[in-house]
């Protein structure tokens, strides 16, 4: 039973997967399908206290091919503005830096569970539903927004810390 959890996130990455492959109308279904098992896995192993660093790890890289997935899949499907573009490319730039950083410190993945993480999980979870009341282009800056700070969060947590936690809640300077 311990391994619910892990066996959610190998679920949440096999859909991200999907989503690359699988015809259009089967993207909400997987779509939505990462973003529940994202919420699953977490919950139920720290309700039941199942968490593990294996666990952890592959939360992270499900998080992280799930972010890669969608940004690919949203930039080859709809035409957007440059500015959006190069936020994207920015904030995978600076993901790619805190990677590399927390490699050389830690010698480990680096993807922190903090609040503004969970924010951005959260809102691109939601995307496709809020798509449906806002328009595109104020969604978007405060979908960009909000991974910027996230991001540039986790890149100061992983150049400044003594000691990694991946399950940090925000930077605090001591």
């Amino acid at each position: 039973m311990k391994y619910i959890p892990n066996l959610l996130t190998l679920l949440r990455i096999l859909a991200s997967l999907l989503i690359v492959i699988a015809a259009d109308q089967f993207f909400f279904l997987l779509y939505f399908l990462a973003g529940i098992t994202d919420i699953l896995d977490g919950w139920i192993a720290r309700k039941m206290n199942w968490t593990s660093r294996l666990g952890t790890l592959l939360d992270s890289l499900a998080d992280l091919i799930f972010f890669i997935v969608v940004a690919t899949k949203v930039i080859f499907t709809i035409k957007l503005p440059n500015f959006l573009l190069w936020g994207i490319f920015m904030i995978a730039l600076i993901r790619c830096l805190t990677y590399l950083i927390g490699y050389f410190r830690f010698r480990q993945f680096a993807s922190l569970h903090s609040y503004l993480n969970k924010l951005t999980g959260l809102l691109l979870f939601l995307a496709p539903l809020i798509l449906l009341l806002v328009p595109v282009k104020p969604f978007s800056i405060i979908l960009l927004v909000c991974s910027a700070l996230s991001a540039i969060e986790e890149l100061l947590i992983v150049s400044t810390t003594k000691k990694l936690d991946k399950n940090v809640t925000t930077f605090r300077k001591k």
